[in-house]
């Protein structure tokens, strides 16, 4: 047994009971956030069908099923993370291994969400992923993945928090991948704070004071580049990237 499998074999037990509650208000909660986070990029006909890879214990298939998105799926290797999601009641679960699903299910999809997983994976094995993905869609469908950003200021302590990470990426690595990958309309943002109490607004206030701190030193540190290069300051732990598969011809 390889280190991947024995740590996904025992990945809730061993890692998320420690980190997460896995209580249904847990799942309740990150339906708000993820709706504000995701609303504007989601499909807007509820009828689309959407993949959720590596979907874990299906935080997010919970959030796209109470939404209304019927034709929602979810694949994961890991039985133990399958059945914490099928205790919450999320449908359309199956186990299976990603380069084995994806090629057996060419242009089916409108859209595949990968969060959380390619900073899992191998170099070598990263553009394969990402022509799996291209491949299972749609022409015209698009892509959502996110990983941990490298160039956020505590960006190491979010790298190694999990044994099974091998990689770590910046805004300007994760676009150059997706676009030798062909994809288009190449996106990349960073996760800032959700606003949905006081609390959580105060929280984004000072990172909007902080970020602003953090990029004028960058800026000191590195120059402005004087139109001759781009600056981009994504300072979120946190980046998510979107790519779409042009329309077919």
């Amino acid at each position: 047994m390889n280190y991947r499998e024995r740590c996904y074999k025992t990945y809730i037990t061993t890692k998320w009971q420690y980190t997460h509650s896995l209580s249904k208000g847990e799942y309740d909660f990150l339906c708000k956030i993820f709706k504000k986070q995701y609303q504007s990029v989601l499909p807007r006909d509820k009828k689309a069908k959407i993949l959720d890879v590596a979907c874990g214990a299906g935080h997010f298939l919970y959030f796209l099923q109470n939404e209304g998105y019927v034709n929602s799926f979810g694949i994961d290797n890991s039985q133990e993370q399958l059945d914490v999601a099928k205790k919450m009641g999320v449908k359309n679960l199956s186990k299976a291994d990603l380069f084995q699903y994806l090629p057996n299910h060419l242009q089916s999809f409108d859209m595949i969400i990968a969060n959380d997983i390619i900073e899992h994976l191998k170099k070598e094995e990263v553009l394969g992923f990402l022509d799996a993905i291209y491949n299972s869609l749609l022409p015209s469908g698009c892509t959502l993945m996110s990983t941990v950003n490298a160039q956020s200021l505590f960006g190491n302590m979010v790298i190694y928090c999990d044994f099974t990470h091998e990689l770590a990426f910046t805004p300007k690595s994760l676009s150059q991948i997706m676009r030798v990958c062909t994809y288009e309309d190449v996106m990349v943002y960073g996760e800032k704070p959700v606003v949905h109490d006081f609390r959580s607004a105060v929280r984004a206030g000072l990172w909007w004071c902080t970020k602003k701190i953090l990029s004028s030193y960058l800026k000191i540190e590195r120059g402005t580049g004087r139109n001759f290069w781009k600056m981009d300051n994504i300072l979120e732990p946190r980046i998510y990237v979107v790519g779409r598969k042009p329309d077919a011809k």
